[in-house]
């Protein structure tokens, strides 16, 4: 009699990394399957995956105050949204 070989199954789709933000998601939705050290490790790792937003910086301009606009463009912009690109 031959005996079959059999080789460990591979997984056919790779399996995506848990990031900080999907523990405090979860931990916020009342997860409570996420470990004290899980959510530990968490917060020590977010500042490397996920940089605040007030260290970039914005070179924005106001070209107008909405004081500046009329009754009719503000209906305008109220019904449509601002114009996309730059003038």
């Amino acid at each position: 009699m031959v005996e079959k070989v059999v080789t460990p199954k591979r997984r056919s789709r790779k399996s995506t990394p848990v990031t900080p933000l999907d523990i405090f998601t979860r931990v916020m939705l009342g997860d409570e399957t996420i470990t004290d050290r899980q959510f530990d490790a968490a917060k020590v790792a977010a500042p490397y995956l996920h940089p605040k937003l007030a260290g970039l910086s914005m070179n924005a301009v106001v070209r107008r105050g909405v004081e500046e606009f009329s009754d009719d463009e503000l209906s305008t912009l109220a019904q449509t949204g601002p114009a996309s690109g730059p003038d």
